[in-house]
Formats: structure tokens, sequence, C-alpha cells
């Protein structure tokens, strides 16, 4: 289960605080919140072209 605001940023344990992921993706994400880290993986495409 991955936070979607993670508790080091003040989410909470909730069920409405959490969603499905695969452990690899849990952990490449860290403390950032999705909005933050589909900005990430925007610039990461984008040097790879």
């Amino acid at each position: 289960m991955d936070h979607i605001i993670p508790l080091a940023r003040g989410g909470k344990g909730s069920r409405n605080n959490v969603v499905p992921a695969c452990k690899e993706c849990n952990s490449r994400k860290k403390y950032l919140l999705p909005m933050e880290w589909e900005d990430y993986i925007k610039r990461f495409e984008k040097q790879e072209q």
C-alpha cells in the first residue's frame, strides 16, 4: 500500500489515504505527493527523448 499523502508530510494512516502500489513503485515515489511524482516522471521522460 502507498500513502497518497506520505506520513512524513502529515498524511494519515486511514484507508482514505492509501492506494495499492507495487513495492518498487512505492519505494521510488518515497515522500513525494502525486503531483510531484507526476512532474518527476515527465522530466525523466523528456530527458530520454
